[in-house]
């Protein structure tokens, strides 16, 4: 978990080439879902070493070091649910209804349905 970008990685002779994961993306969800855990792994970890950055930053370079830290936090915002600005709210609600007809069979009608 030391957050190096696919690109990067792709570049290595022993790497397959960044098209070639693109398509493996497509094609293999399990290989997608994977890469998607790697990459908040990786968000994570920008995130710590913007934190170690802006501890140690000093007058001369701390405009640079709130730079990356802004963008390491845009790209967890994404990536990990915990540092998003998006509230999500799942609602699964039972509504019955229950009625009765005037008829003299009074017969009883109830109709279920869920509200997501």
């Amino acid at each position: 978990m030391t957050g190096v970008p696919l690109s990067k990685l792709c570049k290595e002779k022993e790497m397959p080439s960044l098209s070639t994961v693109y398509g493996l993306i497509a094609k293999h969800p399990d290989f997608a879902k994977d890469l998607l855990q790697a990459r908040r792994c990786g968000a994570q970890s920008y995130i710590d070493k913007a934190i170690e950055a802006l501890d140690t930053a000093d007058n001369k370079n701390i405009h640079v070091v709130r730079e990356k830290a802004s963008m390491a936090r845009w790209m967890a915002s994404k990536l990990i649910p915990i540092y998003g600005d998006k509230q999500q709210i799942i609602q699964d609600t039972k509504v019955e209804i229950t009625w009765n007809i005037p008829d003299d069979d009074k017969e009883i009608k109830v109709v279920n349905s869920s509200v997501l």
